[in-house]
């Protein structure tokens, strides 16, 4: 199954972490559960505000194999605001101290049995909106969002993110390598957060 290509990760990384860092006023910390080859990492410390971003991954032969042969992410591995961490993401966000104004899961899809199935439960989403700061955005890849295949991951992520947070945003992207549209959930405790941004607001910020 195709993870990732060098022609248009750019595509989904851009969706998954953009919105939910331009919806937050001025996101300080940031926490990503999986992301291994570095890029969600690398779309998050184009953020000047970010101050602090951990990374955590399961797959050390996976982090370590992009460090060494994906050049495009080697300044945000090489980053001082970067923590990278090489665990459990639910167990380790549980265990932080403070709280995070982001939180990305940038995870395989719920597969049944599979290694993520937990991540994207009630209980799970419970634990994220409890680690949250006070307006703070969590943003979830939600697998494919055709017209087909919607109905497998993305609508009921956004269902189960409902369950939990009285605001929840779902949107996709075509990403061509994975020859269908893509999807996301962002949610959040806060209703501004998800449409007080201009389109020139947007712009500015992403000049900045």
């Amino acid at each position: 199954m195709m993870q990732s290509t060098q022609s248009d990760e750019f595509v989904y990384h851009e969706a998954l972490v953009h919105p939910a860092l331009l919806a937050h006023p001025c996101p300080r910390s940031v926490y990503i559960g999986g992301g291994g080859e570095g890029s969600t990492a690398r779309e998050v410390l184009r953020h000047k505000s970010v101050e602090r971003c951990v990374m955590v991954d399961i797959d050390e032969d996976v982090v370590r194999f992009c460090r060494e042969h994906l050049p495009e992410n080697a300044e945000a591995f090489a980053d001082g605001r970067l923590e990278l961490v090489i665990d459990d993401a639910k167990a380790v966000l549980e265990k932080q101290p403070s709280g995070f104004d982001v939180i990305i899961m940038d995870l395989d899809d719920p597969l049944e049995g599979g290694p993520c199935y937990q991540l994207y439960t009630t209980e799970f989403y419970q634990m994220i909106k409890a680690k949250l700061n006070p307006g703070g955005v969590v943003v979830t890849q939600s697998g494919a969002a055709g017209i087909k295949q919607h109905h497998l991951v993305w609508s009921p992520v956004h269902n189960t993110l409902r369950a939990v947070f009285p605001h929840v945003l779902a949107y996709n992207q075509a990403v061509y390598s994975f020859l269908d549209e893509w999807g996301w959930n962002m949610a959040s405790s806060d209703a501004t957060l998800m449409t007080k941004l201009t389109a020139r607001e947007v712009d500015e910020r992403i000049s900045e």
